[in-house]
């Protein structure tokens, strides 16, 4: 027998779904492995763009696909289908504004950089405004800190890419930020 007095709420106030430990943990766990497309495609990404300079459009295509099939899953297990509208459109806004902001100063920001926020957009749209407005300001942060550390220890001055700072680190490791700071909060 179920302790629900309607299909929606239980008696303790929580959703159905919630209404043992085990059921909990489940979907607990779940809400954070809907991230793991991006994280992995946003590793991955950061590596290359540290060793290389330059973020792989394949790889990004193939992450923001899985993102996108992460997304479906959640708002169908989740009933919220809004989801489908939200998690797409804060990732192409943001990706346009981090485009609007690589031309206002050419050659500061490539368009792996670009790519990368949309990949990780994907996920940090699932979570919410409050999670996007928290992983600019986190990539602000994390961006200036980054750059001023890069500059100053760059293990490859005397290479090619001396000088040039790999971007898609702060963006994933801001997004991942964003991402905690707003399931904790």
């Amino acid at each position: 027998a179920s302790p629900c007095d309607s299909p929606a709420v239980c008696q303790r106030n929580m959703p159905c779904s919630f209404d043992s430990i085990g059921n909990f943990a489940i979907s607990y766990v779940m809400t954070y492995l809907a991230y793991l497309p991006s994280l992995i495609c946003g590793i991955a990404v950061s590596v290359e763009d540290i060793r290389r300079r330059r973020v792989p459009r394949l790889w990004i295509a193939i992450g923001c696909l899985a993102q996108l099939v992460a997304v479906i899953i959640v708002a169908v297990m989740a009933n919220t289908m809004f989801l489908l509208v939200q998690a797409p459109l804060f990732a192409v806004l943001s990706a346009v504004l981090q485009a609007g902001l690589a031309m206002v100063k050419p050659g500061s920001m490539g368009f792996g950089d670009v790519t990368c926020t949309l990949a990780m957009g994907l996920a940090v749209g699932m979570a919410g405004l409050t999670a996007v407005v928290v992983w600019w300001l986190a990539m602000g942060l994390l961006g200036l800190a980054w750059m001023a550390l890069w500059l100053r220890f760059d293990p490859q001055r005397r290479s090619d890419h001396a000088g040039k700072v790999p971007f898609a680190p702060a963006i994933v490791c801001a997004a991942v930020v964003a991402v905690i700071a707003t399931m904790l909060l």
